[in-house]
């Protein structure tokens, strides 16, 4: 689904160069994170993993309605955004938030996307399993290959698949 990828590059641009920084400035021991997290124009909030990555992916909303972001592999910090620890960030109020969107990248990724936002994801390639909560969301899983898991639960939900993806019904729309 090249008009998600694009659209999230461009919105990713600018923090990805700050995730870069975050990198450089962590110690040589240190892993690299598996993904960049941030907030842009205020309501567009973000996660880009990075290439050769397998990342597990979630967000959630904290006691303080906050939008929480994690990736196992790790979490670098980009603008808008604050660190809660190596995985986890923290980006600002849910009620400002308006749309979330995921990009997982080249391996078998899984992202649950459980808070109540509108919902872009970008899988990637490889095997990936996608489950959004109740926002509008828009799901990508496309990459010529199937095998590919999506759950939408509630809202009004757009899946772009392979044949051979396993797509559940509460899916709204299959292109």
């Amino acid at each position: 689904m090249k008009i998600v990828s694009i659209a999230l590059r461009r919105a990713a641009g600018p923090a990805l160069a700050a995730g870069l920084v975050v990198s450089f400035a962590t110690p040589a021991a240190a892993q690299t994170p598996g993904s960049t997290a941030f907030r842009l124009f205020g309501s567009l909030v973000g996660l880009q993993a990075r290439a050769g990555v397998q990342n597990q992916v979630s967000s959630a909303v904290s006691a303080a309605n906050h939008l929480l972001l994690t990736d196992t592999a790790g979490i670098a910090i980009g603008p808008g955004c604050a660190r809660v620890s190596d995985t986890t960030a923290d980006c600002g109020s849910i009620s400002t938030g308006t749309r979330l969107l995921i990009a997982l990248g080249d391996q078998n990724d899984s992202a649950k996307a459980d808070a109540p936002v509108n919902t872009t994801v970008d899988a990637g390639t490889g095997v990936d399993s996608v489950s959004t909560d109740g926002g509008n969301d828009t799901i990508s899983v496309q990459d010529n290959a199937g095998g590919d898991t999506v759950t939408c639960d509630g809202g009004n939900d757009v899946v772009f698949a392979d044949p051979g993806d396993n797509i559940a019904t509460d899916c709204e729309r299959r292109f």
